[in-house]
């Protein structure tokens, strides 16, 4: 999977735009992000050498709703085990989605403070991680500002009959608020005075509580409850104003988890009362599952990611996966163009990235890097062999490996199962993306 500091490319920011997606989309989307194999070495030689490395540059922020504690399995590097970071969080499931190259410095606890001036568990602040190449940043900030999720923790202990519970000072977080969305503009801000061409997602925080009443294990008064609903609508409120002030996009997590709360039957966020080793009040596996779904929903809106059909040299014919099995190892195939999701894959125009159709990443077998290696689809994990680069005459080039997406002897047959093979201009390796 992508490392904690790897690199990548994307687009331009546009005006502010609201992405929720459906609640049924979302639903089916909730299942735990599997990765099966690790990344094979690049082989050596002047024909891989020769290409160039694909994916966007992407740089994730934030505070504990970004980091996703308690979620396995933990991230390495540099920061990760002080800043609890999950492999699992919203960014490392877009990142292997897409193929782009994550710099992940999101931190339990961050305040805005700590993505723009204050270092935090040993790190420097968040938007130094940014360079004049970031193409994406998300960013997901501002409740500990508000004591979001201490005071929630508190009141919780409080009524659930805790000790040593602490107190919670409703005036001083009434009184930030009015500050809060200048600050997460400040972030933006800062976001494009190092990279102009960064598109910028501004992230919200999960419900967490029912739009009405409790449940057993959260543990709040009424009143208690008023007041951390009200908490939740004022984030919520600053981050779009935040995102409408300076033209970045807002994506809607509060609004699309309505009805995933913590005293709901699919909730994507835990109780007060979780299972060990995981968080209070946190997202869990679903939950960051919903949230990439809907930062991919934003990437696609923006354009840095399109849905297209792969159009062969060979005439009427398109890159298509076998009987549109999602198994891993099923077989990505030439077939008459039909337009069915079988051939409709998510594309990264320009940088480069993965191909991903029916929620799977074309591959290449066995991280193989010999001519005739066969292609498949398999589930997405970050690895080289799932990596493809635009190259010279329509080509999809695989930068681990140096050759091209290949048709076996320019064969005209449904069936023929794809491969890769030394790059030469033919037709066989011709794949144009139409939407």
């Amino acid at each position: 999977m992508p490392g904690p500091h790897s690199k990548n490319r994307l687009l331009s920011r546009r005006a502010a735009r609201v992405v929720v997606a459906a609640a049924a989309a979302l639903a089916a989307a909730t299942a735990a992000p599997a990765w099966a194999r690790t990344a094979a070495p690049a082989p050596a030689g002047p024909r891989a050498a020769a290409v160039a490395a694909s994916g966007l540059d992407y740089v994730a922020m934030g505070s504990s709703f970004a980091a996703g504690p308690g979620i396995p399995p933990a991230q390495t590097g540099s920061g990760a085990t002080a800043c609890a970071r999950s492999a699992g969080n919203y960014a490392s499931i877009v990142a292997r989605e897409t193929g782009a190259n994550l710099t992940d410095v999101s931190c339990s606890g961050a305040t805005t403070a700590n993505v723009l001036t204050d270092s935090q568990s040993g790190q420097p602040p968040q938007v130094q991680a940014v360079t004049s190449t970031t193409r994406v940043v998300t960013v997901t900030i501002g409740g500990n500002d508000v004591n979001y999720l201490g005071s929630i923790n508190a009141y919780s202990c409080q009524t659930g009959g805790g000790t040593n519970c602490g107190s919670v000072d409703q005036n001083a977080i009434n009184q930030t608020f009015p500050a809060l969305a200048g600050r997460i503009e400040n972030i933006v801000n800062a976001v494009h005075g190092t990279a102009p061409q960064a598109h910028v997602y501004l992230v919200n925080y999960f419900t967490i509580l029912p739009d009405a009443g409790v449940c057993t294990n959260v543990p709040l008064t009424g009143d208690q409850a008023a007041f951390e609903r009200s908490i939740s609508s004022r984030l919520a409120d600053a981050t779009a104003t935040a995102a409408a002030a300076t033209g970045a996009t807002l994506v809607d997590l509060a609004a699309a988890s309505h009805g995933h709360d913590a005293c709901a039957a699919s909730p994507w966020v835990e109780t007060y009362r979780p299972a060990a080793g995981r968080s209070a009040y946190h997202p869990n596996e679903a939950g960051m599952r919903a949230a990439a779904s809907l930062v991919e929903s934003a990437l696609a809106s923006s354009g840095q990611v399109q849905s297209v059909a792969l159009h062969s040299g060979i005439a009427g014919k398109c890159a298509d996966v076998q009987n549109s099995g999602t198994a891993d190892g099923t077989p990505v195939q030439l077939y008459g163009c039909n337009g069915t999701d079988a051939q409709r894959w998510a594309y990264v125009p320009g940088a480069g990235g993965t191909l991903r159709a029916l929620g799977s990443c074309l591959d290449v077998s066995n991280s193989g890097t010999a001519n005739g290696t066969k292609v498949q689809l398999w589930q997405c994990n970050g690895t080289g062999a799932q990596r493809w680069v635009t190259g010279p005459n329509s080509s999809l080039v695989n930068p681990q490996s140096g050759r091209c997406l290949d048709d076996p002897g320019s064969s005209t047959a449904d069936w023929t199962q794809l491969q890769i093979y030394d790059c030469n201009g033919t037709a066989a390796q011709q794949w144009t993306p139409s939407a």
